[in-house]
């Protein structure tokens, strides 16, 4: 399958593309479940998240990929399931269940109340540590970068989450206070494009309200914060840096939160504050 990359309002975003070619670990899909949630991790996707379930309803699926991508000014993606410039480099993926350490082997299905995968991998020159964290009613995604060299980059997303295309609305809380919300339409432009504390997104069909909580609000660059509103997904980016040198040596990170809730479609966006008010006191 040919790729490419689709200029949206002159900002280049990454289209989802299976090619044949090099990836960064074997077609293996390994399964976490816990009291409220299924989550799957893929190794042809560099040990990513590859699927989210809340109580058996799909809240972000295979259509698109999640963790980091990044492309140097002027060249082509690398990270994840992106290929295009490069493979990023997996020096080592660990999961561990209840304090157990469990083989990431194709097909294999783990339960328990907390689990983490903790991997280690190059994306050309920016070295990555990332963490995923499956808990009973959330998941929690830490990453922290080093340039390995000077770096331009043209852009970077520090996180990715495909959400399902039943999802129709929108709502989020900028750094300054403000509230904003909308609908999706599926035309293929951005929704939110802010620094946010959070955002969250309701399926009607299946009764889910998700919100995305930022421990410290990511201050991106570009468009920042935004959906990528289509048909196929309405895909969560974190575009932490756009056209921009990182010197040799220079570290940052990011982190997020995930978590999921039943409600009607009237209530969802009270449903949505109680839940972000509920995410700010607990430690």
């Amino acid at each position: 399958m040919k790729k490419f990359l689709l200029i949206l309002l002159g900002i280049a975003v990454p289209v989802v593309s299976f090619a044949a070619g090099e990836k960064p670990g074997p077609v293996a899909y390994v399964t976490i479940q816990t009291r409220d949630l299924t989550v799957e991790f893929a190794g042809d996707r560099a040990w990513t998240i590859s699927r989210i379930e809340h109580r058996g309803q799909v809240i972000t699926g295979r259509t698109g990929f999640y963790g980091t991508v990044f492309s140097p000014e002027g060249g082509k993606w690398i990270g994840t399931g992106h290929n295009e410039g490069g493979v990023e480099k997996v020096g080592s993926a660990v999961l561990t269940v209840d304090g157990r350490e469990c083989a990431l082997t194709d097909k294999a299905v783990y339960r328990g109340g907390r689990a983490e995968l903790r991997k280690q991998s190059m994306m050309g020159p920016l070295k990555l540590e990332a963490g995923y964290i499956v808990t009973d009613d959330r998941v929690i995604e830490e990453h922290r970068y080093e340039a390995t060299e000077e770096v331009k980059i043209g852009t970077l997303y520090g996180f990715m989450h495909p959400f399902v295309p039943g999802t129709t609305g929108w709502m989020a809380e900028k750094t300054d206070g403000t509230l904003i919300e909308g609908n999706f339409d599926n035309q293929g432009g951005h929704k939110v494009e802010s620094d946010v504390k959070w955002t969250a997104i309701h399926d009607p069909t299946t009764k889910r309200v998700t919100l995305v909580w930022y421990p410290v609000p990511l201050a991106g660059q570009g468009p920042k914060t935004f959906y990528w509103d289509k048909t196929v997904y309405h895909k969560l980016y974190n575009q932490l840096y756009s056209h921009s040198t990182v010197a040799k040596g220079a570290k940052f990170e990011a982190k997020v939160m995930v978590t999921c809730a039943e409600s009607e479609e009237t209530v969802w966006k009270e449903k949505a504050r109680a839940m972000a008010a509920e995410m700010r006191v607990q430690p």
